[in-house]
């Protein structure tokens, strides 16, 4: 049973460390095609359906989102491997990544919303039926079944669950602990 949680977490950490790579590397690249974008108006690999500037800002800050939490992840798993259990530091790291996902969902709303300007109809925003009603459809439509940004919220909400839970069970240990 040990042996097979020691494998758990190291395939955990490779899965990690992958995720830390790649997202290192579209990095660079994102950087490497930002440049001449904002030199010459270059836009070979931007979608055709997207705001240029936009989208290399949203692809640049969503890597290095990725990278801080795949480093922030490796250094929560690296300590729990070494004591078995989380501490206050692990808390942190939650923080970190719960801040990380509601960031994600925010990135994606806002590339959604501006690359579908467009479909809003601000016209036909005249009455508060209508404006209530486009602004659910506008919603719906482009943030829950086109984009759902509404996964990067969810994972937020359970991830702040675990820690209140570990929150808890670290206040019950730090009793047992005193107790003894």
């Amino acid at each position: 049973m040990f042996k097979s949680k020691i494998s758990n977490l190291t395939l955990v950490k490779i899965v990690l460390w992958g995720a830390i790579y790649f997202s290192a590397l579209a990095l660079v690249y994102h950087i490497r095609w930002f440049i001449p974008f904002l030199l010459n108006n270059t836009v070979n690999v931007v979608p055709t359906d997207q705001m240029p500037f936009l989208w290399f800002i949203v692809q640049i800050s969503k890597n290095i989102i990725f990278i801080i939490v795949g480093l922030f992840l490796v250094k929560l798993f690296k300590k729990y491997q070494q004591t078995g259990f989380f501490d206050k530091e692990c808390l942190k790291v939650f923080n970190v990544v719960i801040i990380s996902c509601i960031g994600l969902g925010l990135l994606g709303a806002i590339q959604t919303v501006s690359n579908n300007f467009d479909e809003v109809h601000f016209n036909d925003w005249i009455s508060i039926e209508g404006i209530a009603n486009l602004m659910i459809r506008s919603f719906t439509r482009f943030l829950i079944i086109n984009e759902p940004q509404t996964l990067y919220v969810l994972l937020a909400i359970i991830l702040w669950s675990v820690k209140q839970f570990v929150y808890k069970a670290l206040i019950i240990k730090n009793e047992n602990e005193a107790f003894v």
